[in-house]
């Protein structure tokens, strides 16, 4: 028995590039929680107990399991993949295909053009940067410029993320971002001074990742139905405000229970819900979320129980 190394350990203080994310085996896909939190794999098989070394970043690509991305729904149910790993990226960009004449135009001729054997203006085009110039200035980087976080750096990152905590204040607000999101904000002000080969990471810098922050969120956890950025659609099943229509319909359910009625019908159901305070298309779009959950079920059509846990 030998014991080699996988593809993290050896991207060690490098970059691994992971596509089709979501296809991943799920046992590889838990093995890489210990990698993104702690920087190392551990491994005991056949008598080989090791600790390897996984300092690297991971940049990973999903698709949509319906083909499409749907905006209506979740990022875990679009992708089908776990919260546990989503909570783990810094940043979490969604790039929807929108058709545009022009840009549709421009690939299609470019890539005609290699058919064609052309040469297009881009391909004679010289780059703003060489190349080997390039690789040399992120090699440098990397290894030798390690910034250090200042004062007013600081007071931009703790001032956005106080203000941001601010807005969940009371009840079953949704909160907008936790600690994880701090820690990344400070990573990303670290990687903005380092690709400017600077030993401190300035307020600019901090703004900059703040801005990433924020649009990462608009795109992954902001509940259209509050209008809020609500951070439990990107690292839980449901939103703050799916939660709290849940909670209404699960106790109206347990309400009817004790009435005797432990099968109700769906029509008897909403209008229960809507005495709630809940509407009727809402109700509709959370009872479908926890039938697919198993929390509810239909003994027969038209009918809904709740499942005994």
């Amino acid at each position: 028995m030998t014991l080699e190394a996988g593809a993290l350990v050896l991207a060690d203080q490098g970059i691994a590039c992971i596509d089709e994310f979501d296809k991943m085996d799920p046992n590889d896909r838990t093995a890489i929680h210990e990698a993104m939190e702690q920087h190392t794999v551990s491994i005991a098989k056949a008598g080989i107990v090791a600790t390897l070394n996984a300092r690297t970043s991971i940049l990973a690509a999903a698709n949509p399991t319906l083909g499409r991305y749907e905006s209506s729904l979740s990022i875990q149910d679009n992708i089908k993949l776990p919260f546990t790993i989503l909570s783990r990226f810094d940043l979490v960009w969604i790039l929807v295909d929108m058709p545009e004449e022009t840009k549709d135009r421009e690939l299609a001729q470019f890539i005609l053009g290699l058919h064609q054997m052309k040469k297009t203006q881009s391909q004679d085009a010289t780059p703003p940067i060489p190349q080997d110039f390039l690789k040399k200035y992120i090699g440098y980087a990397h290894r030798y410029v390690i910034p250090q976080l200042t004062a007013e750096a600081s007071e931009v990152i703790e001032n956005f993320y106080v203000d941001l905590r601010k807005t969940a204040e009371g009840g079953a607000a949704p909160v907008p971002i936790t600690a994880r999101q701090l820690e990344a904000l400070v990573r990303l002000a670290e990687a903005r001074a380092r690709m400017a080969l600077r030993s401190k990471v300035t307020r600019e810098d901090a703004q900059a990742s703040v801005r990433l922050m924020e649009e990462s969120l608009r795109m992954v956890a902001l509940d259209r139905i509050t209008g809020k950025i609500d951070i439990d659609r990107l690292v839980s099943k449901m939103s703050a405000s799916q939660r709290s229509s849940s909670d209404i319909i699960l106790k109206a359910m347990r309400d009817m229970e004790d009435e005797g009625m432990s099968t109700v019908s769906e029509d008897v159901l909403f209008e229960r819900v809507e005495a709630m305070g809940l509407s009727r298309e809402r109700a509709e779009e959370v009872i479908k979320k926890l039938l697919a959950e198993g929390i509810l079920f239909n003994p027969r059509e038209g009918r809904i129980r709740r499942a005994q846990i």
